[in-house]
C-alpha cells in the first residue's frame, strides 16, 4: 500500500498491511538526537555526488520513459531504522539542501535486503531504489482521484444505499476510463475513401 502522509500519521490504518507512506517534514517523536525526518535526513553525510557518504544514487523512470536521478538514503529517527520494524527512507533530487517540493520522507514496513528482519518477516525486502519505486505513483493516484471527484462527481452522489453508492462511483469511474483514453487516442481522422 501507498499512501500520503494524511493516512501516514494514522498507526491503526496501516497495521498489518504493507505499506510505503509519506511523513510529513516535521512528523513529531519523541526520541533522543533527532525528533521529525526532516532532522534526520540532515544527520545523513553528504559531500557531493561522488562522496555521497550515506546516500545511493537511484533513478526514477517515468511513463514517459525519461529518467531523473535522484538520492536515497536509511535514516534514523527514534525507534526507526534501517533493521527496524519501520524503516524511514529519506528521497530527494537533493540531499545537500532537501528541497520541500522534491523530498519525500517515507515510512515502510517493507525490511531492507540483508536486514536480520528478512527472515521473519511476510513481506519482501525492498532497495531503497524500489521503496521509492511503489511511493512515486501516489502523485499521479492523487491527481487521478482529484479529477474523478472534482470534474465527474464521484462524491456527488444523491443515494443512501451502499450498493447504489458503488454503482455511482463505478460509473463515474467508467466516464473518467472514457475520458483518459480520449485524452490520449490520436485525433481520429476520415480516411479519403469513405
Amino acid at each position: 500500500m501507498a499512501a500520503d502522509c494524511a493516512y501516514g500519521d494514522q498507526d491503526s490504518f496501516r497495521a498489518g498491511l504493507p505499506f510505503v507512506m509519506a511523513l510529513k517534514p516535521r512528523h513529531g517523536t519523541w526520541a533522543y538526537g533527532p525528533h521529525a525526518p526532516v532532522d534526520a535526513a540532515r544527520l545523513l553525510t553528504w559531500q557531493d555526488a561522488e562522496h555521497p557518504g550515506g546516500w545511493t544514487r537511484i533513478e526514477r523512470t517515468f511513463r514517459d520513459g525519461h529518467t531523473v536521478t535522484w538520492w536515497a538514503a536509511e535514516a534514523r529517527l527514534g525507534w526507526w531504522g534501517p533493521d527496524g520494524n519501520v524503516r524511514l527512507v529519506v528521497a530527494t533530487a537533493d540531499p545537500a539542501t532537501l528541497p520541500a517540493k522534491a523530498t519525500w520522507y517515507l515510512a515502510t514496513d517493507l525490511p531492507r535486503p540483508g536486514s536480520p528482519r528478512v527472515a521473519e518477516s511476510p513481506y519482501p525486502p525492498a532497495t531503497l531504489a524500489e521503496t521509492v519505486r511503489i511511493y512515486g505513483p501516489r502523485h499521479w493516484v492523487e491527481q487521478s482521484y482529484k479529477q474523478v471527484k472534482d470534474e465527474l462527481g464521484w462524491a456527488d452522489f444523491q443515494v443512501r444505499s451502499n450498493a447504489a453508492i458503488r454503482r455511482h462511483q463505478t460509473l463515474v469511474n467508467c466516464a473518467f476510463s472514457f475520458w483518459w483514453n480520449t485524452w490520449f487516442a490520436p485525433p481520429f481522422q476520415l480516411s479519403d475513401q469513405e
